[in-house]
């Protein structure tokens, strides 16, 4: 049972914590960004799970300190050792890049898969990709599509995304029109420039449960074509030529 004074330390970690997290918050003029790394760092030296992760992602990008990957790594480890998802999930994609590490899939999978089982939208994401590729691990359709779920139930855009794809092809699941509207819809809601293509070709044919619908069709090419959707771009020019027209 913890002490009065282990639960003091707690308290003031979290306070700490808080802080920083408000300060981060701020608008980039008002930002002190040496007061944030001061109060990420104090609360992780008392044990903060979530601020020793924050650190880790700091080193890891340079932000408001060198960035130095090795201490990231160090960061995310005490992180993960206390549960930390999101720590578990920086390791495992920095085990499958070769980032602060050297490449290890194994250690990827394990950190991806002890994350993931925690409802940590990246790491599921980050798994089923592997599993859905074949590329560093047997493919298998069904896991990847099990992964992006827990992903997209979160509204992960990509693993929104994919899901949209999987049911557009049935690739793991039987083949459904409707269900990849629903995906991508969910996806294209989040900016996600080829759920927005896919989506804007399903008003366009009127195919997943929609209605031919022209001009939805323009909006989603459009907001993809922004983003440097080529495809998306293409398929503006050509729509806004045929409804041209048609006037």
């Amino acid at each position: 049972m913890p002490s009065s004074q282990d639960n003091e330390k707690a308290a003031l970690a979290e306070a700490k914590y808080k802080e920083a997290l408000r300060l981060l918050s701020a608008n980039e003029s008002a930002r002190d960004m040496d007061r944030v790394v001061n109060l990420f760092m104090e609360a992780a030296n008392l044990g903060h799970g979530r601020a020793q992760c924050n650190i880790g992602y700091l080193y890891s990008e340079g932000m408001g300190m060198d960035r130095n990957m090795a201490e990231s790594v160090r960061y995310f480890e005490m992180a993960a050792a206390q549960g930390v998802a999101q720590a578990m999930s920086n390791l495992g994609m920095f085990y499958e890049q070769g980032r602060g590490v050297a490449v290890d899939l194994d250690k990827a999978v394990g950190y991806y898969e002890k994350a993931a089982a925690l409802r940590n939208a990246d790491a599921a994401f980050n798994l089923a990709l592997m599993y859905y590729s074949g590329a560093n691990l047997e493919k298998n359709h069904e896991k990847a599509i099990r992964l992006f779920r827990i992903a997209a139930d979160q509204f992960h855009p990509e693993a929104c995304y994919s899901l949209g794809l999987c049911y557009n092809l049935g690739h793991g699941v039987d083949k459904d029109e409707n269900m990849a509207v629903f995906y991508y819809k969910l996806a294209s809601d989040k900016g996600h420039a080829s759920a927005q293509f896919n989506l804007g070709l399903h008003f366009y044919y009127g195919m997943g449960g929609l209605e031919v619908d022209k001009e939805e069709a323009r909006i989603l090419f459009s907001q993809a074509a922004a983003q440097g959707h080529a495809k998306a771009a293409e398929a503006l020019a050509s729509l806004e030529a045929e409804m041209a027209a048609e006037e």
